[in-house]
Order: C-alpha cells, then structure tokens, then sequence
C-alpha cells in the first residue's frame, strides 16, 4: 500500500510533485491553515507533509498519528515547531543546498542597487528629474567594507561574489571558525557591536532565534557609518523595524535592502514605506526558477526516502532517532500497513 504525501496551495514545482507520483499518493490540501492541515493529514493518513510558508504547531503534531515527516522546502525551520515534532516522532527535514547561489545573488545585487540609489535614480529619470545627476553621487563598492552576518552557505558564496568586486569581508559568525572563514577570504569577528563603525555594508544571514531576534536595533544603527547600509535576507524579525525608521528617517545610516520583514506579508501601513532610502523584495531571494526546481527535486527526494525507512541526510532533529515516541509510532504504523 502506498503511502500518502500531503503539500499545500501553493505548492512546489511540478518536478517535485511528478516525483512523489511516481512512488506515493499525493493529496493537496486548499490552504495552509491548522484545520485544513490536521483534517487532510487524518483524513488522507498521510504520512508526511511538505510545507513552504505554512506553520506546523504543536497541536498539528499532537493531532496526526499518522504523520511521520515533516519536509520543509527550503532552509528556516521557524514556522515548524522542531521540539514538539521531536517529542511526537516526527522527522523533520529541510533543503539547506537548494537555493544559497540566489539568495547570495539577491544579496550581491541589493549590495549593487544601494550603491547607485537605483530606485530612486530610475523615478528621477521617469519623472523629468535628469538633473538629478548633478546632486546625488553614487558609490563604488570597490574596496569598501561588507560585514556578513551568518557564514553558511549564502553568507560563503556571498564573501566569494564581493571578494570578486575587490570588498573586504568581515564575517561574524560564533559557529564558523576562524580557519573556516579564511578559506572564504574572511576575516572572522568577535565582537559584532564593536565592528560595525568600520562597515560600508552590513549583509544578514542568520537564523531566527531567541539569541538573534532584534539583534539590530538601537545601539547597533547608532553605531554604524551614515554612509553604511543594511541587507537583510535572513529572517525579519533579526532587524527592529521601530528603530531602522528612526535611523533610516534621521540619516544615521544611508539605506537599507529588506527582502524579509517582521510581519509578512507587511501592513500597507508600515512606516518604512514612506521612506525611499529603502529597497523591498517580498521575501523571495532564493526563489529562482533554478533554485524553486532544485529544492522540489531535494525535498521530495529527501521526504521519500525518510517514510520508506531510510535516514535522509537532510533530518534537522536528529534526536528523533531512537526516540521511544518514534519507535512505537513505527511498529504501530507497520502494523496498520
């Protein structure tokens, strides 16, 4: 009997749903809500759920005996609930090598249109302004100081595309060695606080965690240069948005480039909307077509082999290997089966 595979409207990339096809019944559910999530799950018996932007809860894990994988399609883990998940024996997984060549291109090209102002430069333009030339000078990046938060994969194959433009890289990471970084080209900082006055640009790359959350804010824009910007691709919530209006609004720092904010998708009434020294994106750095098919392809591969038994190399929660939870809820399954 084959087993059933849950995704969710809208879903993944057509190589990545013919995949599953091939091997196992695939259910799409209509939306991403709790209700439809728990009720397709019981309904179908599905054993595994591939999710995008959807929230898996505590109580989505607590409600499905059924489900054995959770399978994210890309790389943050926040809208999951990995602990709860662990507890339930459930295996989560995720697609870390899918899609960092585009978000560090988003990043290199965000880093590119701050430096000449191009969205405003191109207004200027439509709007019978030429002579704005005359008043705004645009920057080279040749030389100046990228500071890149979370040296992962998107913050590597970033340092690697500045180092290209002639930048120096700094990279601030407290899970990456020294040694690691310098094969990068980058040199490693300690004190993030006490770095920023030398960056012309400030790219993150971190994960949300209790640790990151607001980690710029305040203290860390009045810190930084007047001519510095911040990119931030990672997650929103690792930027205060109260304070980057005040610093943006003031001139304490010249630009920022979000692709990523705290409430997404944002209110009409956000403040930053207001300003034009700001550059949105609507969270889709690593959304390529490559990228898009590459993770579809990685995620369904990975969710397969784990509900056919097999440990796949992408299990976020290793714990859950021996979990007693786990193991009953694999005996009682095979026995159903």
């Amino acid at each position: 009997m084959n087993k059933t595979v849950l995704l969710i409207e809208p879903t993944i990339r057509p190589i990545g749903v013919n995949n599953l096809r091939n091997h196992f019944n695939v259910v799409v559910a209509s939306d991403g809500s709790e209700e439809t999530i728990i009720n397709m799950i019981n309904t179908h018996k599905a054993s595994a759920v591939i999710v995008r932007t959807e929230e898996i809860t505590k109580r989505v894990l607590e409600s499905c005996p059924t489900l054995e994988v959770v399978g994210m399609h890309g790389v943050g883990l926040d809208h999951i609930d990995v602990r709860s998940a662990t507890e339930n024996g459930v295996m989560v997984l995720n697609a870390p090598s899918s899609n960092y060549t585009s978000v560090a291109e988003h990043a290199m090209l965000s880093i590119l249109a701050l430096s000449r102002n191009l969205l405003v430069s191109d207004s200027k333009v439509r709007s019978n302004e030429w002579r704005y030339r005359e008043i705004y000078f645009p920057m080279e990046i040749n030389a100046k100081t990228l500071l890149i938060v979370g040296m992962g994969k998107v913050g590597q194959d970033l340092a690697k595309k500045a180092k290209a433009f002639n930048m120096s890289v700094l990279g601030f990471d407290p899970f990456v060695s020294e040694s690691e970084m310098k094969l990068h080209g980058v040199v490693k900082i300690e004190d993030l606080n006490g770095c920023l006055s030398q960056c012309d640009f400030i790219s993150l790359h971190a994960p949300l965690t209790k640790g990151t959350h607001h980690s710029f804010s305040y203290d860390q824009f009045e810190a930084m240069k007047e001519t510095a910007f911040i990119i931030n691709l990672g997650r929103g919530p690792l930027i205060n948005e109260e304070a980057l209006f005040v610093a943006l609004n003031q001139k304490k720092i010249a630009g920022a480039a979000l692709d990523v904010l705290e409430q997404e998708p944002p209110s009409p009434q956000n403040p930053l909307f207001k300003l034009e020294n700001v550059i949105f994106t609507p969270h889709f750095g690593g959304d390529t077509l490559e990228a898009k098919d590459r993770c579809s392809e990685s995620i369904t591969q990975e969710v397969g082999n784990a509900i056919q038994g097999r440990i796949s190399r992408n299990l976020v929660n290793h714990h859950v290997i021996g979990n007693a939870r786990a193991l009953n809820k694999k005996s009682q399954l095979e026995g159903v089966n």
